[in-house]
């Protein structure tokens, strides 16, 4: 089974956390290699951003997004990922499904996404849209809402990967932001720390992708 979680990334995303900094971003975690972020959007929905360094390919990135079928090996607190539909080879429609973290219930998500390649820079561009709201509710979980989410991966000297991401979403369901911020931030920081050693797992080449 193949494609992705993407948009894996952004579920149950709130404010209240400190460390603002002169952007409007607030610091969640900083290291050599790693940056976890956020804000509050014009809709009031928390705009997360993460960026890393490793060492990989684009393509290992885009055959890790693919197996589907190891996503609760990387992605914190995912179930399962099915893919609904594949339009063309660089667009997929995907249901995601999520554990249940106390006091949190177990959500889900439908999404679809599409990638380009600029041919000259190499810099390989995700981007993810809401599909939820034309699919009946899924019996025992909270469908996210409003999801949106955007991928740069952009490949630096030394084979070193430079991956940045961008989104938002509504966890919906009925507890307050403050909770399931702190749910989704450890989530994400777990995720992202988790990138470098499960992508050398994955590293060969991807059809029709430029490398370095």
């Amino acid at each position: 089974m193949k494609w992705s979680v993407l948009l894996v990334l952004l579920v149950l995303l709130g404010p209240h956390f400190s460390g603002v900094a002169a952007s409007g971003w607030t610091t969640y975690h900083k290291s050599d290699q790693l940056l976890i972020e956020h804000r509050e959007s014009e809709n009031a929905l928390l705009q997360v951003h993460a960026t890393t360094q490793v060492r990989s390919s684009i393509g290992a990135f885009l055959h890790l997004l693919e197996d589907t079928n190891n996503i609760s090996a990387w992605v914190a607190n995912s179930e399962r990922a099915i893919v609904l539909a594949t339009p063309s080879s660089n667009t997929h429609l995907v249901h995601i499904y999520f554990d249940a973290i106390w006091p949190v219930s177990p959500r889900d998500m439908i999404t679809q996404s599409s990638w380009t390649q600029d041919p000259r820079s190499k810099v390989l561009t995700l981007h993810i849209e809401d599909m939820g709201q034309h699919f009946s509710p899924e019996p025992g979980y909270v469908r996210v809402e409003q999801v949106q989410g955007h991928w740069e991966l952009t490949p630096l000297e030394g084979g070193v990967l430079l991956i940045d991401y961008t989104g938002q979403a509504d966890p919906a369901g009925k507890l307050p932001h403050f909770i399931t911020d702190k749910v989704t931030l450890r989530s994400l920081l777990s995720t992202f720390s988790d990138l470098q050693q499960i992508l050398s797992g994955y590293q060969k080449p991807y059809p029709g992708v430029l490398e370095y």
